[in-house]
């Protein structure tokens, strides 16, 4: 497997990364007025885009079948497609449950943009033999297959929605990650029966075959998983039935919270409450409120909001508390101890939600002061850029544990049928060595980190070793674990955030944990249209984020020297 890119300074404008790797979860983006392009969707830098962040952007190959399985049901309504195709449009989801989801939120999103009129939407069950079933026809309302399906094999469910809907159903697409993968696109293109030439297809892995690596794979990963989130010093031991796979991280957080719903049963009076601690990832708190309907509330990490939400739970009760350890871009920790005591009260207490994506079980034991983590096996996990995932993993001594366990295991199989087989291998097999590349990465960003601060160019580098919250994090830091691999930096002028950023020789795009070095302008890529309320929690729009990778520590070091020195010849702004 390829960890690092050699030469990433010759990589050209929407060029995947890894490049060459049609799976390939990032895209190039090589100078800050590419990103600022992206974000406000100039035709130059879209034409050039050969793929993207597969939540962000649908992967080519997803468009080709869905337009291939759109031209067929059409076909088979009697309807033309040159007639259908300027006023409907299509997604391909993985389960009919998600589909009825997003068939519930796409007219009330309609009635928030102040449209009144009537919103068609259709749901299609595709077989592997190209049949189509309308989901209203379907007996199982779980999304469960009608009949077992060989591994690949999978229904794909086909909705259609009207065009002037499309910014909406893509915001669903990427708040949730229920659609489907690149890898399934292919499979289907390159081996479903009705898709095929008429030449013979080349035979793929059989279906015995891919059930036994799936069913190993499967196996591997719940056991690692359970092992990294176990802590021998908190007598917490985590086994396999603990953890959860799902397709994307967003999926496992989306999926955890809908099993909180479960624990009550929420009413106009008594609606579900969440509080968002921190500046958390933009589509955790969208697919939150937005999708699921919590009523949230959004918290900065800091002391006097710390009061604020105890304050709050003297009289009010909320549902679940969801965090980030640390937080990203920022890289502070939130004060995890006090929310863990807060959320054991008898009275008000609450499921208590960390991401630690950024943090990870090789450097922080965080299950044993929460009651669930949530990871995307994306980021470090994979390293490699090109497959996504994500999981759930409940602590045995949460007081929640088999209620949550009991809700997350009926949709269990739901769950794994949506995560395609080959990007499960992918994952498994990229992940073996995890725990060594978190380590690796941590040392050489703590390098980059002290190359930063001694700039005069910099105004502040957001990192644990030396921020303001490390004492928390080292509360939770393992024995011989570091403090990450993602650096925030803020300069003391924009002109030398642009400098810096289209100096520096690494690849550049979104994403992070990627086992070669990756910056990007973070708050351009994820706050574009609410800059100012980004500025509000210290989210700065010239932020440049690096998540360091494997290289050798002198190929960092060199290019890290050479992007500061032009950076610290720019004495003012432009313009």
């Amino acid at each position: 497997m390829t960890k690092t890119i050699s030469e990433p300074e010759s990589l050209t404008l929407g060029t995947t990364l890894p490049p060459g790797d049609p799976h390939g979860v990032s895209v190039s983006l090589p100078k800050w007025a590419d990103t600022v392009g992206w974000a406000s969707r100039e035709p130059r830098v879209l034409e050039a885009m050969k793929t993207g962040y597969p939540r962000f952007f649908v992967p080519r190959v997803v468009d080709k079948l869905a337009t291939r399985l759109l031209e067929r049901q059409q076909t088979a309504l009697g309807l033309g497609t040159d007639n259908t195709s300027s006023t409907t449009r299509v997604m391909l989801l993985d389960s009919i449950r998600h589909a009825r989801m997003c068939q519930k939120v796409l007219p009330e999103w309609n009635l928030q943009r102040e449209h009144t009129g009537p919103v068609d939407t259709g749901a299609h069950v595709v077989t592997w033999e190209g049949e189509m079933t309308a989901v209203e026809q379907q007996r199982n309302a779980t999304g469960e297959p009608r009949r077992t399906r060989n591994i690949g094999e999978e229904d794909i469910v086909l909705l259609t929605f009207p065009a002037d809907l499309a910014l909406e159903a893509k915001a669903f697409w990427q708040h949730t990650g229920f659609g489907i993968s690149s890898r399934r696109a292919t499979f289907w293109l390159d081996n479903a029966p009705f898709l095929t030439s008429p030449r013979i297809p080349k035979p793929p892995v059989s279906p015995a075959e891919r059930e036994n690596q799936l069913r190993h794979a499967r196996a591997a990963l719940k056991t690692g998983i359970a092992a990294g989130q176990s802590s021998g010093a908190d007598n917490l031991n985590v086994t396999p039935s603990d953890v959860f796979l799902f397709s994307t991280g967003m999926t496992a957080i989306a999926e955890t919270a809908a099993a909180i719903m479960t624990l009550r049963q929420g009413n106009p009076s008594s609606p579900y409450r969440v509080a968002v601690f921190g500046f958390l990832y933009v589509d955790t708190y969208k697919v939150l409120s937005r999708v699921l309907g919590y009523e949230p509330t959004q918290y900065h990490s800091t002391a006097s909001s710390l009061a604020a939400l105890e304050e709050y739970l003297e009289t009010n009760r909320i549902d679940a508390l969801v965090t980030e350890f640390p937080g990203n871009p920022l890289l502070q920790s939130p004060d995890l101890a006090r929310l863990r005591d807060l959320s054991r009260r008898p009275d008000r207490g609450f499921v208590l939600v960390v991401d630690d994506t950024v943090g990870t079980h090789a450097n922080l034991a965080l299950l044993p002061h929460c009651n669930v983590v949530c990871t995307s096996l994306t980021k470090m996990y994979c390293g490699a850029c090109n497959a996504m995932g994500g999981t759930v993993t409940l602590s045995p001594h949460s007081a929640y544990h088999d209620r949550l366990a009991g809700a997350l295991e009926r949709r269990k199989h739901e769950a794994e049928r949506s995560w395609f087989w080959e990007d499960m291998l992918v994952v498994e097999m990229n992940g073996r060595d995890f725990c060594d590349r978190v380590h690796r990465a941590g040392e050489n960003a703590e390098v980059v980190v002290a190359m930063l601060r001694r700039s005069g160019a910099v105004a502040e580098v957001y990192y644990p070793l030396g921020g303001p919250t490390q004492n928390r994090y080292d509360q939770f830091r393992k024995k011989g674990g570091g403090y990450g691999y993602l650096v925030s930096i803020k300069f003391r002028r924009p002109a030398q955030a642009v400098a810096f950023y289209d100096a520096l020789d690494v690849a550049k795009g979104p994403s992070l944990g990627t086992n070669f070095t990756l910056c990007c302008a973070y708050t351009l890529l994820a706050h574009y249209k609410e800059l100012e309320w980004a500025a509000e929690y210290g989210v700065v729009e010239h932020l440049v984020r690096i998540s360091v990778g494997l290289e050798d520590r002198e190929w960092l070091e060199e290019r890290v020297q050479r992007a500061l020195k032009v950076t610290e010849n720019i004495k003012e702004d432009k313009g």
